[in-house]
């Protein structure tokens, strides 16, 4: 057994959810119980104002510059496009991934790290942490906030969750579904919950 295969102490949780699901708020009520949260799509978000081989690749395998109508442009195309959202997930994910493990080496002496990874099912995550927490809505719910927060369409919403893994199915892979079906103060009810449960099995 390699030293990677040894059991580290953190208990690694897997957040994840679809869009306006409320998973950002459900990381933002861990940060404010004091858990560690890696955060991937500040990951990325770092990745483009560091990373130049990163733009450069990019730059390269779309044909044009990654200035600010380069980006729009390439977040239309990936939104259309599967073949081209995989060839940018191919560039970005493994980046990711590798910052994800030096987080998790910095953070090693925490009992739980939240790993908020929106894609977390679709990229094969879930078999990398201990538990896979699900922020779960039903598809209205998921539309009204979406066009609240948008300021779409409902045919636009509908388009934008359409393009993602439902949340039913995602259902299939967690162990642990958070219901924001009401307001704030059930949400951190439910991660306090879940906190006191895990701390307590520590």
């Amino acid at each position: 057994m390699s030293v990677q295969d040894v059991k580290t102490k953190p208990y690694l949780v897997g957040l994840t959810g679809g869009i306006a699901s409320g998973k950002t708020t459900v990381s933002h009520l861990f940060l404010e119980e004091g858990v560690s949260v890696i955060d991937s799509d500040q990951i990325v978000k770092d990745l483009w104002k560091t990373d130049i081989n990163m733009v450069d690749e990019i730059e390269q395998a779309f044909g044009y510059p990654m200035n600010l109508e380069g980006k729009k442009k390439l977040a239309k195309e990936i939104f259309r496009d599967e073949k081209k959202r995989q060839i940018l997930n191919h560039i970005i994910h493994p980046r990711v991934f590798h910052v994800i493990e030096q987080e998790k080496m910095r953070l090693k002496g925490e009992k739980i790290i939240i790993i908020d990874m929106p894609l977390l099912i679709e990229v094969g995550y879930q078999d990398k942490v201990d538990e896979v927490l699900l922020v779960y809505v039903d598809e209205p719910t998921q539309i009204m906030r979406l066009m609240k927060r948008d300021g779409i369409s409902k045919d636009e919403a509908l388009a934008k969750i359409q393009s993602q893994m439902s949340l039913e199915d995602k259902k299939a892979y967690a162990d642990v579904v958070v219901n924001n079906q009401q307001d704030i103060t059930s949400l951190h009810a439910q991660v306090k919950s879940f906190l006191k449960q895990r701390i307590h099995e520590e």
